[in-house]
């Protein structure tokens, strides 16, 4: 599925009461005939696929943050090319309000601490399974390890061993991972086969750490994990070109879902 947006590669999870009613939302610019337009903050349901668009204000709103209360959605804003603010968007009345510099929110992903990361781990690359029994890891950008979170024995290691299309091997990253919400599978990106400095992209596989089974999944910027059967994420970008008079090529993702 794919939803025709112009956006940015910055989205979070507002967990609604049930698992059923969780929204995404995303940064998204809907470009204008005539005049300036603006980066502002939509939320998606996976329940009903319904988009509405939460702010209005003549700004850019850039790298939407789910706050803690559920409330409010922390985001930055650059202006004239050079100082970048923090506000704060409510999301029922669509208020803004600038923060303090050191206001922001918490990412979605679990950190685990100092202590409870295996020394092998690539730095920044430890996640802890939703219920918090393992801990997951990239080492030296060729496996993926994981651990007992209290003893810190490992449970599986398993070699990434996965190849280009043209059948080179991926050469040894930092490869990003996420566990799915039953904890049973985990989402590995690694850098992708076409990324270049101007057009990053993940290449994204499953892995089955019972099985140390491999799945292809798709390739995108960044992914969030909603549910076991579901996973959305940023496609990466490409030029697309504007429609009417004075038309002209301009970068385009999508949100998509898996």
């Amino acid at each position: 599925m794919r939803l025709g947006l112009i956006l940015t590669a910055a989205i979070c999870v507002s967990l609604a009461a049930s698992l059923d009613a969780q929204q995404v939302v995303f940064s998204h610019r809907t470009y204008a005939a005539h005049g300036r337009s603006y980066q502002q903050i939509w939320i998606w349901s996976s329940d009903t696929g319904a988009l509405t668009q939460i702010s209005h204000a003549g700004r850019d709103h850039h790298s939407p943050i789910c706050d803690a209360d559920a409330q409010h959605i922390l985001f930055e804003s650059t202006e004239n090319g050079l100082s970048t603010t923090r506000w704060r968007l409510d999301r029922m009345t669509g208020t803004e309000e600038p923060l303090d510099a050191g206001a922001i929110g918490t990412k979605l992903a679990r950190e685990p601490t100092p202590s409870s990361v295996p020394p092998e781990c690539d730095a920044g690359t430890a996640r802890v399974s939703p219920d918090h029994t393992r801990v997951a890891c990239a080492v030296k950008g060729t496996d993926i390890l994981v651990v007992d979170a209290r003893t810190l024995r490992d449970v599986a290691r398993v070699p990434f061993g996965q190849r280009y299309s043209t059948g080179e091997p991926y050469p040894p990253w930092s490869m990003e991972s996420l566990w799915s919400p039953d904890g049973r599978t985990l989402l590995v990106g690694i850098y992708g086969e076409n990324g270049s400095s101007t057009t990053p992209q993940l290449d994204y596989f499953l892995l089955d750490p019972t099985t140390s089974t491999w799945t292809r999944a798709f390739t995108g910027i960044e992914a969030v994990w909603l549910r076991p059967t579901l996973i959305v994420y940023v496609t990466p970008r490409d030029l697309s070109r504007l429609s009417g008079a004075g038309a002209r090529s301009v970068w385009t993702a999508h949100l998509a879902a898996f």
